[in-house]
């Protein structure tokens, strides 16, 4: 049963043999923020074919009894006067259906937060292997306390910048075919003091 849910959880529904349809770009922002992790941004499609597609994708939250179900979710349309797009929503994930026009492309905004019931964040990427073609480019952000000690992180950034109350990491990548998802291990730093006292 978990194999066949784990078929299920793919971004695409239905496998892109032709690649009439081409998730091509993400560029996201990630923020650790109290008991939650939230993900925002954008996902760029683009329709090869001189015919109109609509295709139903699903959209995978991480399975984990550490994760709380994800809420605060939304699929807006930044080419259709920012319309919000209907969401089928359960504890895998959401489906949603995306439009396009021949030979275009398309912009989705797409966000959500999850509540951690332990110190670790994840963001599912490896289902992008279903596509069958890597991201031309990604770009993502990370927005981490100071009041968080980093443990460990699945991509090492490319840079780093410090702000008053936070540190914000950025990646930046090409012909990116992602071989694990973006995870995030960390500690608060009064655990850690509370660790050393004992």
């Amino acid at each position: 049963m978990k194999h066949i849910i784990i078929l299920i959880l793919l971004f695409s529904v239905k496998l892109i043999s032709a690649q009439d349809l081409q998730f091509y770009q993400e560029d996201l922002n990630f923020k650790i923020e109290e008991n939650y992790f939230h993900v925002s941004g954008l996902y760029y499609f683009r329709n090869t074919t001189s015919e109109k597609i609509k295709r139903r994708l699903f959209y995978p939250f991480p399975q984990n009894t550490i994760y709380s179900k994800a809420d605060s979710i939304f699929v807006i349309d930044l080419q259709d006067s920012l319309a919000e797009v209907n969401l089928q929503s359960n504890l895998q994930g959401s489906f949603f259906t995306i439009h396009l026009a021949a030979d275009t492309t398309a912009i989705y905004y797409i966000g959500y937060r999850q509540e951690l019931k332990e110190t670790k964040a994840e963001y599912i990427l490896t289902t992008t292997q279903n596509w069958r073609i890597p991201f031309e480019q990604v770009n993502y952000t990370l927005k981490f306390p100071k009041e968080f000690s980093l443990d460990s992180i699945s991509y090492m950034p490319d840079s780093l910048r410090e702000e008053s109350d936070k540190y914000i990491f950025f990646w930046h990548k090409e012909n990116f075919m992602p071989d694990k998802n973006f995870i995030v291990d960390y500690k608060k730093l009064e655990e850690i003091s509370n660790g050393r006292k004992q």
